[in-house]
């Protein structure tokens, strides 16, 4: 199953000549779910060639207008598409009233139903072959950092094993099941055939947010953790004032948090050029990136990240 990351939009607040504005999409095998939507994410996606005649959910991490008021052009765009699959959205207390008020001054009829799911404080969803996960953070009542973790994948059964061992056929799915097999006054363990299970990715985003402790767990041994850096250290007392993260104090719960690879995102427009970022979080944290406006991360089953 492919997983990859797609930025849309890497600035924090307003849009720039070079950056939109708050939203991410990750391609899951033939699903699309979006993380933020900011103004003109649907466009950012045709850019990207990401389509939204798809399986999509929808989520979003709080209700600041960079990051969800793309949203209701997205719901005319699959209305006009005559839509018929029923959309989930994922988001905090006050997105259907959002929704409801914007759909009905703008006479919006959508042709497909809309099941919202509202995140909360240590709220998990079972999304299938992965779960979506929600932890309240610190960016106002109803703000959360997000966790997409793919469900554990089976082990590889060994035939040849089991045949050496003269185990039938018949037996083989109980093993793969994790069943013990009886035969006569043998019992074949299965765990002797079968590797244990490997452990699914996760891609965990701060959202908008201060830094605090619960999110280093949250993200522990991430395959990538995608974090707020708003501003460089010098302007930390703006990031108290309007919590936020710096680019150090993202690269510092990277580190605590053992994650694979740190991006960083949701830049003030201030930074034209985000290498003072990126190398004020390199020097805590190496395997930093700066994410850009269309730039596509790929986590392979390997486990290997490759950045394109």
């Amino acid at each position: 199953m492919n997983m990859e990351i797609i930025f849309l939009g890497t600035s924090a607040g307003i849009p720039t000549k070079r950056r939109n504005v708050s939203s991410i999409v990750v391609k899951y095998g033939d699903e699309l779910i979006f993380i933020d939507v900011g103004e003109g994410t649907q466009r950012q996606a045709n850019i990207a060639g990401v389509g939204l005649r798809r399986k999509m959910r929808i989520v979003i991490s709080h209700l600041h207008g960079d990051h969800v008021l793309g949203l209701i052009p997205i719901l005319q765009t699959l209305t006009l598409l005559k839509r018929k699959e029923p959309l989930e959205i994922y988001a905090p207390y006050g997105i259907k009233s959002f929704i409801l008020c914007n759909a009905n001054l703008l006479n919006i009829k959508p042709t497909f139903k809309l099941k919202i799911n509202y995140l909360a404080d240590n709220r998990v969803y079972d999304c299938g072959s992965y779960v979506l996960k929600s932890i309240k953070n610190i960016h106002g009542r109803y703000s959360y950092s997000l966790m997409i973790e793919e469900k554990p994948r089976e082990g590889k059964f060994n035939p040849k094993k089991a045949l050496e061992d003269g185990i039938p056929v018949k037996y083989w799915k109980d093993l793969k099941s994790g069943k013990d097999v009886v035969i006569g006054d043998k019992v074949f363990r299965h765990e002797l055939y079968v590797s244990p299970p490997l452990r699914g990715r996760k891609i965990v985003f701060s959202g908008d947010t201060r830094p605090y402790n619960r999110l280093i767990d949250f993200a522990k041994d991430a395959d990538v953790l995608i974090h707020e850096a708003t501003f460089t250290e010098d302007k930390k007392d703006r990031c108290i004032e309007t919590l936020h993260s710096t680019a150090k104090e993202a690269a510092l719960i990277a580190k605590k948090a053992n994650v694979k690879i740190l991006v960083l995102t949701h830049f003030s427009a201030r930074y034209e050029d985000p290498r003072k970022l990126l190398a004020e979080a390199r020097e805590v944290f190496p395997a930093t990136f700066v994410a850009e406006d269309f730039m596509k991360i790929e986590i392979p089953v390997s486990r290997r990240v490759l950045i394109k």
